[in-house]
């Protein structure tokens, strides 16, 4: 008999390096690009992403 596959899925977890409010890792963050996003985030702003084009 086998048993069924768990129900509980499995969870990625985000790197060190991600940043909550855009795709871009933290370490590509400009200090600008790194408060906005900062601020972005902390007040659940629904705004786009402001880090330089890479």
């Amino acid at each position: 008999m086998t048993s069924a596959p768990s129900a509980t899925p499995t969870v990625e977890h985000a790197p060190a390096d991600a940043c909550g409010n855009c795709p871009h890792p933290l370490s590509a963050h400009d200090a600008i690009s790194l408060r906005f996003c900062r601020a972005t985030q902390a007040g659940d702003l629904p705004r786009g992403c402001a880090c330089p084009p890479s």
